[in-house]
């Protein structure tokens, strides 16, 4: 008797699952918006420390301060990630079907709270990304260990972000196949979420705009500090490794430009499976304006970044006891840096390439035949 009630208590629980697990969809984005908040309150703390006067020491305590607290998210947003994970797809094992109108609509609402709050963190995140940027620009710098240290931590930071990106990346994905199995139910819960959903894909793209001028000024960060470092009196040695760095830099960049890119792509795709009219999709049409504006203020501070990394070249040809083959191996090798930060921010930053540089010649084969090749078709028009 005792087994049986068990059996039948097993029953019940199980049967209960499907309804319980909207429940957990929902704590999924009640947990993403405290996220936010943190988030947010990190972008908030470098605000207020950021002034003309900082010191490299003040900075870097900040930054650490910022670091240990991302980890600590990253490790929160991998939790969550499975939580909601396992949850969808057992939504999707059982069938839509096990839940009435009622928890359809529940479970849709549910699914489009985790993507604004996914919204809301990308939104604190590109502010975090600005603040960075201002603060590079304003620290004082007294030596070439200060850019290196600087350098390494901001470094440290956005591949921590960039973590953290993916993660919201993948969820967004799974968020979105679920949204695309639920379209097939029988009952039109569409209609009810609709304008919610419209407001999610405006905030998702505001996210977007938010983090792309967060890099500009990244990026404007990188060229003040590079100028500060050329009016150094350094060695070639040191400005080999100045140029490791803004590699370093262009590195992350290209990263997080390409996770970017891979969102506003999700976001179409979600705009697609829900459907809208001109109208509604006029709205959107204004906020992807406002996103292709910022991308034109990265490209400018782009440019700066380029004419930076060419003075390299110049410090080196202003040495009195530079010799033939030291400029030759200098030009190869900022020439084809160059070549690939152009290639990788502005030309399909999905198909980025990775590449090795060596001083000793050019190891860039790929990247150069691709470079000359857009300079041909540039050259035809």
């Amino acid at each position: 008797m005792t087994m049986l009630n068990n059996y039948n208590y097993m029953n019940n629980t199980i049967e209960g699952i499907p309804s319980n697990a909207v429940s957990i969809v929902e704590s999924v984005a009640q947990e993403e918006c405290a996220i936010s908040s943190l988030l947010q309150a990190q972008a908030d703390l470098l605000c207020k420390v950021i002034n003309p006067c900082i010191t490299v020491c003040d900075f870097a305590d900040v930054i650490n301060s910022v670091i240990r607290t991302l980890k600590t998210i990253v490790i929160k947003n991998n939790t969550l990630e499975n939580k909601l994970r396992e949850t969808l797809n057992f939504i999707q094992r059982e069938g839509i079907e096990c839940l009435d109108y009622n928890q359809q609509f529940e479970l849709l609402d549910n699914l489009n709270s985790v993507l604004e709050s996914i919204g809301a963190e990308e939104i604190s995140i590109g502010h975090l990304i600005d603040q960075t940027g201002k603060g590079i620009a304003e620290i004082k710098y007294c030596t070439f260990d200060d850019i290196k240290s600087v350098n390494d931590l901001v470094i440290t930071m956005m591949r921590l972000i960039i973590e953290k990106n993916m993660i919201l990346l993948r969820k967004m994905r799974t968020v979105i196949s679920l949204i695309k199995f639920i379209k097939c139910s029988e009952f039109d819960i569409f209609i009810k979420v609709k304008k919610k959903l419209l407001c999610t894909i405006k905030k998702l793209i505001n996210s977007i705009f938010t983090e792309e001028k967060g890099l500009a000024l990244l990026i404007h960060g990188e060229s003040v500090k590079s100028r500060c470092a050329l009016k150094m009196c350094i060695n070639s040695e040191e400005i080999s490794v100045l140029n490791e760095l803004i590699t370093d830099t262009v590195d992350v960049v290209c990263d997080k430009k390409r996770i970017l890119e891979y969102k506003l792509d999700e976001t179409i795709t979600l705009l697609k499976t829900v459907g809208f009219s001109l109208n509604e999709i006029d709205s959107i049409m204004d906020h992807i304006k406002e996103l292709q504006s910022s991308a034109l203020a990265g490209e400018f501070e782009l440019s700066r970044l380029v004419k930076e990394e060419s003075k390299n070249l110049n410090k080196i040809l202003n040495k009195e006891c530079c010799n033939y083959p030291e400029l030759i191996r200098a030009n190869i090798c900022i020439t084809c840096r160059l070549a690939c930060l152009l290639v990788n921010i502005n030309i399909g930053r999905k198909k980025r390439k990775t590449c090795e540089f060596d001083a000793s010649g050019c190891k860039n084969t790929s990247i150069c035949k691709e470079f000359n090749s857009i300079i041909n078709r540039l050259n035809n028009l």
